[in-house]
């Protein structure tokens, strides 16, 4: 499962010539803890959080919110898997990871759709893996199972090549955990 599978889109972000109260007028009105912060060309330059704007050291005038950002933020691209952008909020006490492509912000990834992704139903799973492997035809034939988010499918006709192209499109779908994609049975001695 990769960051575009599950990000949020599309982002509302704060602009670094916002006012304080605007980015929390922003983060409270939508419920969010986090939002990016981008420049006049739509650049990402930081996040924005609910700490940045409630530390102490804010005067309480309507100031810029772009003194008070945090400027060396993580990002994700499109294709991160989730496990990393996980492993990156838990190692930094993030709660949102942005998601950029070309330095522009496309979507953003907060705790919330990481536990979405994780509570996925296992039918919900399995129904997303078949209509990926019918979309592209030939995997009529293939089992597929799928408990607590852990997915594994039968290839009936021994095509490596099919197998490793199956394990790709499982990995693909949100909820997916893990991905076995089992050969076939040799056919046992008439006797």
């Amino acid at each position: 499962m990769q960051a575009e599978d599950i990000m949020s889109r599309p982002v509302t972000t704060v602009r670094e010539y916002d006012s304080i109260k605007t980015a929390a007028g922003l983060l409270a009105e939508y419920g969010f803890t986090a939002a990016p912060m981008v420049n006049t060309d739509g650049i990402l330059v930081g996040i924005v959080t609910e700490a940045d704007l409630i530390r102490d050291a804010i005067p309480r005038d309507p100031s810029l919110v772009s003194p008070v950002m945090t400027k060396k933020g993580r990002t994700a691209a499109r294709d991160t898997d989730c496990a990393e952008i996980a492993a990156t909020m838990l190692n930094h006490h993030l709660r949102a990871v942005p998601v950029v492509q070309n330095r522009e912000v496309v979507g953003i990834v907060t705790r919330r759709d990481l536990l979405h992704g994780l509570a996925r139903d296992d039918a919900l799973i399995r129904t997303d893996v078949q209509r990926n492997l019918d979309r592209y035809g030939g995997f009529e034939q293939w089992a597929i199972s799928v408990l607590d988010g852990a997915v594994k499918i039968t290839d009936p006709v021994g095509d490596p090549a099919g197998r490793d192209f199956a394990r790709v499109l499982a990995l693909a779908s949100p909820g997916t955990r893990q991905v076995t994609v089992l050969e076939p049975k040799p056919q046992q001695a008439h006797a």
